[in-house]
């Protein structure tokens, strides 16, 4: 008995002392901002860093987004895990940031579950606090509807701080949870139009309006930041690439980090756009096991629109469903193709090997496992 409570007297010990730490970490950061939301907030993170740093501060972001990364004085490192990812990874590099005496954090939420979205904002203590927008998104974890997805992110809004966003339909629910903490609230406005000539194709001037916001707002000259946030997006990688392989020349759209319908189809629109395809496209749709929801809305989106589609390629984990829902719904049989290992292994064999020269083909679903790989044969 008097050995479980010396363990037990000496867990609590390092519980205290790991708080006390944390809370110094913290504590000794003059300026910290939260990024949450749906989409872009691994790009609005960058900008919101980049603008910041032109101006002299030395600032550390934290990416959750595509790869875990941290971006500190140029350099981005990866972030190593070992399992699926937890809250304890902020705490993590909150630690670290202490450790190399950064004074400003900006750090993109990476929960996902609602009270896991307040457990972040409880421990980083935010000034400023982020929401980019609220899409349809993670079902699983957040709700059924965008109403509940919408209480889910708004309900994490810290007390005390500036809440700056970009979404317009549910601003009244923004406004009113950040009133319920004492917190004020400041909407972006739209992107100057000398800014919007200047932009590369693919990049979301509301997601540069709202980062241009957060940096006036924390007190940043806006020419510096400006100036900051343009350099860093002059040296972003384009999504869409060509492929020029077997005598066909094929263009990849990289979409595979969209993850909702609505934002899928306007990334696609765009690019088309941009690229002057106005055909039909080609997908490969890749699936997770542990996102079903997600399996489910991508197949009925292809298969309520038969007509926009020539192929559609299905890999991952949960791909058995997705043809089966396809199936289901009555899609044809001719254009569904199932990769299996060895047509995953060389993608760029498989692709020229299924689709026709000149196709339009963009990658959709998923990122996580076998989109890696797929996106880092293609170059």
């Amino acid at each position: 008995m008097l050995i479980i409570s010396v363990i037990l007297i000496l867990i609590l010990s390092l519980l205290i002392i790991e708080k006390r730490m944390l809370q110094k970490s913290i504590a000794s950061m003059s300026l910290r901002i939260h990024v949450n939301g749906t989409r872009g907030k691994s790009s609005v993170t960058e900008y919101v860093a980049a603008g910041i740093a032109s101006a002299g501060h030395d600032v550390m972001a934290k990416i959750t987004g595509i790869i875990p990364s941290t971006i500190h004085n140029g350099v981005t490192e990866t972030v190593d895990r070992a399992g699926p990812a937890r809250v304890q990874e902020q705490v993590n590099i909150l630690r670290s940031a202490f450790r190399k005496r950064v004074k400003t954090m900006v750090m993109e939420c990476m929960s996902i579950a609602p009270e896991l979205q307040k457990l972040e904002g409880s421990i980083f203590k935010p000034h400023f606090y982020v929401i980019t927008n609220i899409r349809d998104d993670h079902r699983e974890e957040m709700g059924e509807d965008l109403e509940s997805q919408a209480e889910a992110i708004c309900s994490a809004i810290p007390a005390n701080c500036r809440v700056i966003t970009g979404e317009r339909k549910f601003i009244n629910k923004i406004k009113e949870k950040a009133s319920a903490g004492n917190s004020t609230v400041v909407t972006a406005g739209e992107l100057e139009e000398r800014l919007r000539e200047r932009l590369p194709y693919g990049i979301f001037p509301e997601n540069v309006a709202l980062a241009l916001t957060v940096c006036r707002e924390a007190g940043i000259d806006p020419e510096r930041a400006e100036t900051g946030i343009m350099n860093w997006i002059a040296g972003t990688k384009s999504p869409l690439k060509t492929i020029n392989d077997g005598g066909k020349k094929i263009r990849f759209l990289n979409a595979f980090a969209v993850n909702d319908i609505d934002s899928t189809e306007s990334f696609i629109g765009h690019w088309k756009e941009v690229s002057g395809h106005s055909g039909r496209i080609s997908v490969i749709l890749n699936t997770r096991a542990d996102r079903p929801v997600r399996t489910d809305l991508f197949s009925e989106w292809i298969a309520k629109n038969p007509g926009s589609f020539d192929r559609i390629i299905m890999t991952g984990s949960h791909r058995k469903r997705a043809q089966h829902k396809l199936s289901a719904a009555g899609f044809e049989k001719g254009k569904m193709i199932c990769w299996n290992r060895r047509e995953i292994h060389n993608p760029v064999k498989s692709l020229v090997s299924t689709v026709a020269d000149g196709s339009f083909v963009t990658g959709i679903g998923n990122i996580g496992g076998e989109g890696f790989h797929i996106l880092n044969e293609l170059g």
